[in-house]
């Protein structure tokens, strides 16, 4: 307000002097635009429009409703750059293919669209392993074909959460420190970073849980200055969402709860902090209590989640210590992750963070606006106890450890080291600040610079990691030869190793999302598995054991009545690939697979088990019945596809086959044999399949388990 004075008061002697000419008017109002730098810096950041009273000629009043003045914040600019740069570096990795190159991503897209497209949709289909927000996310754009198979619906959840990790980290810093300068060091810091770049590109949820960290942190920060009961409620809205997308942000939840309580004991005693902590725990930890009571619904094990969808409640229990290289050693887990975190913040912008905290420690010290500043520190502490427990694993070639795995929870210490650069502000407007300030943006241009030209973190675990794009090889390479060999009918598959291959045929070859069986499929997929000749025509079964044996072949491997009705179309490595044989049981035979959910909720659609196997298995078979028109239209919308090639010609290409041998299935193997062969075990067809011209490389080689949504295990902590 005094500043405004000023301005009116400088303005108005100003107006007063004879004004000739432009020249004139600018050495006459040189003082008033010194004035409006000031209001600018220490404002909001919003621009402030000073209209002089000496306009009064007719030019000046026709621009003046001719050209509007458009105002932007700094927080709006930052909004700006931060969707150029999402939309710009998603454009460049959707073209280079790298955008699904983790199979986490695809698998997280798949999961998202089986909750409305797959044979059983429901919330159920959410699954048992990973937090359920990011699938939800891709619900309103999942469903459309066009989206599903760009890729967009599965990034633009992370597009926009990188933008509002931008804003947010500005308005962060530039409250703990008070210096708009601090802010755009923060939020270029971040915005800049290469891994974060390729991660918004992504299907993943790592960018969304540290945009859901930061605005947490914002709103604790505003709510020790402000003390509004709005900002509490922000705060733990922000938390609750975290809470939802990975299990970092549930320890930030807790470590909230005593540092919020401080500032309110400081402020008003006990009964304030007794009312925020009771507020914030309320709405905080909804998130964890919906989660934990959806486990016991849907899968009667409240804990389920915890230990990656395992029932016997064990981190990796019986994995060797080549797999699990950090658990029980304090010293290599903390190592292993300052070296990540290295790799993927910048080794350049460390000393400037390491400062930038100095310099808060020593003025602010334990004050209650720095008290929250300090609470992005969680992360490290958090994944040194995952990693020193063995409770997750990763895995640097620097250390001898084999290739790069998780290096991703490094950008989880990206918001803490943006922030304490930020803090460099706090050194003043001498010119030792202005230095430190000028010599951190250019820190941050430079290690932007060298991690795009070196390859960002993040993306080498994606191009050479045994979780990134080395899995999706050989599932294309298997979708490419069941495409146009598949001519309806349903396909009986899991999605512990096989969702790559699921991945390529319903983006790329187009195949109904009806058409797969699959282990979400709940008892019909344990009737599938007992009775595979009167429910599916296709089976697609890998014994790879990396990531858990698959349930299909644990299942057919323990009863072989199934063997006399299929035949063994091809062998990829450790996959093979049956087709029932057109002779072997009448299409009549065949349910239809709607009729298979009569009587079913949904939690009954996610839960076969063992038991469901016996009991379907001593169902009787279905009565062998013509189809008719309603029921070949049911089976239409369950997923076949009309047949392209004449009837004759399919007949002849499966002739009816009679077992005159025992088919056998692989046994489980975590290496995989480089050789690919097809296989026909029955009178020779009309034409002969053509085996893959090039051998694929080997799956499963890696050491570390690959990641699954259906099975038992995964790669992540959220």
């Amino acid at each position: 307000m005094e500043l405004a004075g000023d301005v009116s008061r400088l303005a108005a002697d100003r107006a007063l002097a004879p004004v000739t000419d432009a020249s004139t008017v600018a050495r006459a109002f040189a003082p008033v635009g010194a004035l409006v730098m000031r209001v600018i810096d220490e404002s909001d950041g919003a621009v402030v429009a000073l209209h002089p009273p000496f306009a009064t000629t007719r030019v000046a009043r026709l621009r003046s409703w001719t050209l509007p003045r458009v105002h932007l914040t700094d927080a709006w600019v930052i909004a700006l750059l931060a969707t150029a740069l999402s939309i710009g570096f998603f454009v460049w990795y959707e073209t280079h293919g790298l955008t699904i190159a983790f199979n986490d991503a695809r698998i997280r897209e798949l999961i998202g669209r089986r909750v409305l497209m797959s044979t059983t949709p429901g919330l159920a289909q959410l699954g048992t392993t990973w937090l359920p927000l990011p699938s939800l996310l891709m619900l309103p754009l999942i469903w459309s074909d066009t989206l599903f198979r760009d890729g967009l619906a599965g990034s633009l959840p992370s597009m926009l959460s990188y933008v509002i990790a931008a804003v947010y980290i500005y308005r962060t810093a530039r409250l703990v420190t008070g210096s708009r300068a601090g802010g755009w060091i923060a939020a270029a810091a971040l915005m800049l970073n290469p891994s974060l770049l390729y991660m918004q590109s992504t299907a993943m949820s790592e960018v969304p849980s540290l945009a859901a960290f930061v605005v947490a942190i914002y709103y604790a920060v505003r709510l020790a200055e402000t003390h509004h009961a709005q900002d509490l409620v922000k705060c733990a809205a922000a938390v609750a969402a975290g809470t939802l997308i990975r299990y970092d942000d549930w320890l930030l939840a807790l470590a909230l709860v005593p540092t919020l309580a401080l500032i309110a004991w400081r402020q008003r005693g006990k009964a304030l902090a007794e009312a925020w902590t009771i507020l914030f725990g309320l709405l905080a930890f909804a998130g964890c209590a919906a989660w934990v009571i959806y486990n016991w619904l849907i899968f009667h094990d409240p804990l389920k989640s915890f230990f990656y969808g395992s029932s016997t409640h064990t981190f990796f229990a019986n994995s060797p210590g080549r797999v699990i290289p950090t658990r029980g050693h304090p010293g290599e887990a903390l190592v292993t992750y300052g070296l990540t975190v290295a790799g993927t913040v910048g080794w350049l912008l460390l000393p400037a963070a390491l400062l930038g905290l100095f310099l808060l420690a020593r003025h602010r010290r334990l004050g209650s606006s720095a008290l929250p500043a300090y609470l992005t520190l969680v992360p490290l502490g958090f994944y040194w106890i995952v990693l020193y427990k063995g409770a997750n694993t990763e895995s640097l070639p620097q250390l001898g450890q084999g290739a790069y795995y998780n290096v991703r929870f490094g950008l989880a210490m990206l918001p803490a080291v943006a922030l304490f650069t930020g803090c460099l502000a706090i050194a003043g407007r001498r010119l030792f600040g202005s230095a430190l300030l000028g010599g951190a943006l250019a820190l941050i241009v430079a290690s932007g610079v060298i991690g795009w030209v070196q390859t960002p973190f993040v993306e080498r675990e994606a191009l050479y990691g045994p979780s990134g794009a080395s899995t999706e090889v050989a599932g294309k390479r298997d979708a490419n030869w069941f495409a146009p060999r598949y001519h309806g009918g349903s396909i009986l598959i899991t999605y512990v190793n096989s969702q790559t291959m699921m991945f390529y045929l319903l983006t790329t070859h187009h195949l109904s999302d009806r058409a797969f069986v699959t282990d979400a499929s709940g008892p019909l997929f344990a009737r599938a598995l007992a009775h595979p000749e009167r429910w599916v025509r296709w089976i697609v079964v890998d014994s790879d054991a990396t990531n858990g044996a698959s349930p299909i072949w644990i299942a057919l491997h323990r009863h072989t009545a199934w063997q006399p009705y299929f035949v063994l179309r091809a062998t990829f490595g450790t996959t093979q690939i049956y087709e029932r044989a057109s002779g072997a049981t009448p299409l009549g035979a065949e349910t239809s697979l709607a009729s298979a959910f009569a009587g079913l909720n949904e939690a009954q659609l996610v839960t076969g088990s063992a038991q469901d196997v016996a009991q379907a298995r001593s169902q009787p078979a279905p009565a062998t019945a013509p189809i008719s028109r309603r029921h070949a239209a049911r089976r239409r919308r369950a997923g076949a596809r009309p047949a392209r090639r004449s009837r004759a010609t399919h007949r002849t290409h499966a002739a009816p086959y009679t077992p005159t041998h025992s088919v056998s299935l692989a046994a489980p193997s975590s290496t995989a044999p480089s050789t690919v062969q097809t296989v026909h075990q029955e009178p020779a067809p009309a034409r002969s399949e053509p085996a893959p011209s090039s051998a694929p490389p080997q799956r499963g080689t890696g050491s570390q388990p690959r990641s699954s949504q259906g099975g038992s295990t995964f790669d992540s902590s959220g």
